[in-house]
């Protein structure tokens, strides 16, 4: 039994050393087109979310774009549909209050944005507590061609 623990020992002994020594080129490394990938993300959030204007959002999406929120339908008419109806009007210069992100994630075609969002405390309306939402985002040519987040459908 001994001989059996020591040997599965060195065994896994070796794939930890193997696992610390592989190299960086099994990871895809940030490129000259991962941080136009990253700005193209970023200048689509201020620009169209941080400012609802909407229609700045053909500057960002492909007009296939795949959105895979359930209460908004694919394509860029979709998109503007949409949050026009929410916000109908872009905000005015001096007024956008730019959205502060905790961080912000690139690999290859895909970027994460994550968001802290201060929530009202349930229990105590004066106090509130942070609640992190994500946003991942897969660039293609210069495009947003797909979303990804995690809204739900709103209760009837």
């Amino acid at each position: 039994m001994l001989v059996s623990l020591a040997r599965w020992s060195r065994i896994a002994l070796m794939a930890l050393a193997v696992a610390f020594v592989t190299p960086a080129a099994a990871q895809p490394a940030a490129t000259a087109d991962t941080a136009a990938n990253k700005a193209l993300v970023l200048g689509f959030w201020r620009n169209v979310f941080d400012a609802q204007d909407w229609a700045k959002a053909k500057d960002y999406l492909s007009e296939d774009y795949i959105q895979h929120n359930p209460n908004v339908a694919s394509g860029l008419k979709g998109f503007t549909d949409y949050f026009s109806k929410l916000w109908p009007a872009p905000k005015l210069a001096g007024s956008v209050v730019e959205t502060q992100f905790a961080a912000v994630l690139a690999e290859g075609d895909l970027v994460q944005l994550m968001m802290r969002r201060p929530r009202p405390e349930p229990a105590d309306a004066t106090k509130t507590y942070d609640s992190y939402w994500f946003d991942l985002f897969r660039v293609k040519d210069g495009k947003i061609v797909e979303h990804w987040d995690s809204a739900l459908k709103p209760a009837k």
